[in-house]
């Protein structure tokens, strides 16, 4: 008796592991699918927001498959965010379902890869789009500078956050972006003339090349200034 007990008790794990391996499979399969897609996609080009629509589709097979992959729940918050920019659906963040929507995934992803700095830097940048910044903002700002200070598309985004909210910043948060403008500067994939467009397009290269220390990449972004 002992020993039948034993084999179908050893069925049945076989069956559920089996089964939990198909599931995975299948719902790595969809991911796949999404990410090749998306990867096909001339992204510049792109303007309707329905454009995203089926990819959003396919991930949402690869989700019902398994429902915790922080692979999957960023980049499907990723792309309802892409799709607010090319939609009518709200200026701020209280008035748009898409980014409200973006901000349940990304922070449903935190609950199963905590810490991950594009997952962190990208709920900061869904909490710029309000009229007031508020406490949010403060934490994942604080949380985006704490991680991603020293990777390259982090810092040049963040430091685009706060030039764009620059007069709405508390006098921390405007230490912060300047943070991320020095990190940025010497970062090698961000040249001089870049840096300098991007700093004069909000008016604020001078104020930056007089609290940042010198550095020669620092000098090449300020010679310019009379």
């Amino acid at each position: 008796m002992r020993n039948r007990l034993a084999k179908v008790s050893f069925v049945i794990t076989l069956l559920l592991i089996s089964l939990s391996a198909a599931k995975y499979a299948i719902a790595d399969f969809h991911y796949q699918r999404a990410k090749a897609s998306y990867d096909y996609l001339d992204i510049a080009k792109l303007k309707y927001a329905r454009e995203l629509n089926e990819i959003v589709d396919t991930l949402d097979q690869s989700l019902r498959f398994r429902r915790n992959s922080a692979d999957a729940l960023d980049f499907k918050a990723d792309l309802l965010y892409q799709s607010w920019w090319l939609s009518p659906d709200g200026q701020y963040l209280q008035d748009s379902q898409l980014l409200q929507n973006a901000l349940l995934l990304h922070e449903e992803a935190q609950t199963d890869r905590k810490g991950w700095v594009f997952s962190v830097a990208r709920m900061a940048l869904i909490y710029s789009h309000q009229a007031e910044l508020d406490s949010n903002f403060h934490q994942w700002f604080i949380e985006s500078h704490r991680l991603g200070l020293y990777e390259t598309t982090i810092a040049r985004s963040l430091m685009v956050v706060g030039l764009q909210n620059w007069a709405k910043l508390s006098e921390s948060q405007q230490s912060l972006t300047m943070d991320f403008i020095r990190a940025s500067i010497e970062q090698k994939a961000n040249s001089a003339q870049a840096m300098v467009i991007l700093l004069d397009g909000y008016h604020l290269r001078q104020e930056a090349c007089e609290a940042l220390p010198n550095t020669p990449r620092k000098i090449a972004v300020c010679k310019e200034i009379s």
